[in-house]
């Protein structure tokens, strides 16, 4: 597994530099509308959203037991959720790729942080209320692409538009590694590893795997 997505990693990395179609970030419309929200499709606006929900996820996913670390590992989370606000896959690519080595098999144990910061955004990723509020802008965006969106325009613009390209890519590879995310927190927290499943469902099974996980 570690190597599968190291290589993900940089053939993702490969293709958004060399492969990638359509017109490059400097001359493309379609990347000026999204950044400055002033997109007309609601599709474009949703997944764009998502993208920034999905980092959140991980988040919770993967700091809510910042008090926590895999025995004999030394890979912080943080880093790479924080990055992943503005690199999506890009960054937790190699996170998930570094830390699989070390999380099989390894079990938990509590550590104390000195820093009330890393403690502080772990109780925000654990509580409820923060899953719940994911949860909501995620159906609310989802009900506005639905009824509002022309997926026909998001197909020619994926096409065209290079960014509008990596990030539905990117989306996919975020789905893909929350349903690694989710069976690695199901195996810690003693739960069926088929939770892992949930994470096929892009953003939402795992925001219900997190509202119906117990606090630690």
């Amino acid at each position: 597994m570690k190597w599968i997505l190291a290589l993900t990693w940089l053939a993702f990395i490969a293709y958004a530099w060399i492969w990638v179609p359509g017109q490059p970030l400097g001359s493309d419309p379609v990347f000026k509308e999204l950044v400055t929200l002033q997109s007309k499709e609601p599709w474009l606006l949703t997944v764009f959203s998502w993208l920034g929900i999905y980092p959140a996820i991980f988040a919770c996913l993967l700091l809510r037991r910042s008090g926590r670390k895999a025995r004999g590992s030394d890979v912080p989370a943080w880093p790479f959720v924080l990055l992943s606000f503005g690199l999506g896959a890009f960054a937790l690519l190699p996170y998930f790729a570094w830390s699989s080595q070390t999380h099989r098999g390894s079990g938990y144990e509590r550590l104390s942080f000195g820093s009330q910061r890393e403690s502080g955004i772990g109780r925000v990723a654990a509580h409820k209320l923060t899953h719940v509020v994911l949860l909501l802008l995620t159906l609310g965006t989802g009900f506005y692409a639905v009824t509002q969106g022309n997926p026909d325009v998001y197909m020619e613009a994926f096409r065209e538009s290079s960014f509008v390209h990596i990030m539905t890519i990117d989306f996919v590879i975020l789905t893909l590694l929350s349903v690694i995310a989710l069976f690695r927190d199901a195996f810690d927290n003693r739960r069926s590893r088929g939770w892992a499943v949930a994470g096929v469902i892009p953003l939402i099974g795992s925001l219900i795997y997190l509202m119906t996980s117990r606090r630690d």
